[in-house]
């Protein structure tokens, strides 16, 4: 959750000359509830951005797409992961099952075009099968969160969907269970392949970054893993701030809920660190937050 305050430049006076790539500053943190009574840490920023690309679109479907998309697949290419990015569809409305008649419900991936010569969609069983550097089926595998995962829904292979023309990313016949069809023309058609995917997040999903770091009793620091514990992460997509290429600067209010946070952390001492993107992936600097325990804020 977003509060936003932001000043724009117009071109009846010189603006500010601020970079492209967007500029961070810290300047605090606190700690309230929302009207769930859940907790609700607040980190707030400054920001300068020299053109306003700052900020994802959720109702924009270009804003769901490649490189903002969820997810990488990968391809075999001679023993070698190639991604392959795929659009999550949460409604088949217009489409229906082959064997089956009816229009599947729930919500699963859809592979973007890939090349011609890419080879088939890595799996798990690739993975002693002169694929490099596969991981094993283990718990954090299987979670989306992590920095890589096998798709499975209840522990159990799950269902994506290949275009037709693109038949060459399906493995084996063993794994390809049935068809998807448009209802009003079966020429316009998937197939619906079955497997433990082989995936990781695509970086561009998100345009703010946070990571958690525990103080250890030497001075150093720990990073706390949410996608290890509870397969989730803080990240997430600022909201447009402009429709107009121009400068910008303001203030961010960046609120993460959880009903947990006094319960994980409890007394111990910890700090944040925080990036942005805007839009044509540019990193800002990354800021530290100043050492803090929950109930002192």
């Amino acid at each position: 959750m977003f509060v936003i305050s932001v000043v724009l430049f117009s071109a009846c006076f010189n603006p500010p000359e601020f970079s492209n790539s967007p500029f961070i500053e810290y300047k605090g943190i606190w700690l309230g509830k929302t009207v769930h009574n859940e907790d609700s840490l607040v980190i707030t920023l400054s920001f300068k951005d020299g053109n306003g690309d700052v900020g994802l679109n959720p109702t924009n479907p270009a804003h769901a797409d490649s490189p903002y998309h969820d997810v990488n697949f990968f391809t075999n290419k001679a023993g070698q992961k190639s991604p392959l990015s795929a659009t999550l569809v949460k409604n088949f409305s217009g489409y229906a099952l082959g064997e089956g008649k009816k229009t599947p419900k729930e919500p699963s991936y859809f592979m973007r075009t890939p090349s011609k010569d890419s080879g088939p969609l890595i799996a798990f069983r690739d993975r002693d099968q002169g694929v490099s550097a596969l991981p094993p089926y283990a718990e954090s595998y299987k979670c989306a969160a992590n920095s890589e995962s096998y798709l499975n829904q209840n522990d159990t292979p799950d269902t994506i969907y290949i275009w037709k023309d693109d038949k060459h990313l399906i493995r084996d016949k063993t794994t390809k269970v049935d068809s998807l069809y448009r209802i009003n023309n079966r020429e316009e058609y998937f197939y619906a392949d079955v497997d433990y995917f082989y995936m990781q997040p695509n970086p561009g999903q998100y345009d703010i970054y946070v990571k958690f770091f525990i103080k250890n009793n030497d001075g150093g620091y720990t990073e706390y893993d949410w996608a290890k514990e509870f397969c989730a992460n803080y990240n997430g997509r600022i909201p447009i701030l402009t429709d107009k290429q121009r400068p910008l600067e303001g203030i961010i209010d960046y609120s993460m809920v959880s009903s947990g946070f006094l319960v994980i952390f409890g007394n111990k001492t910890l700090r944040l660190e925080v990036t942005i993107y805007d839009r044509a992936l540019n990193s800002s600097n990354t800021v530290v937050t100043n050492d803090f325990r929950l109930e002192d804020i």
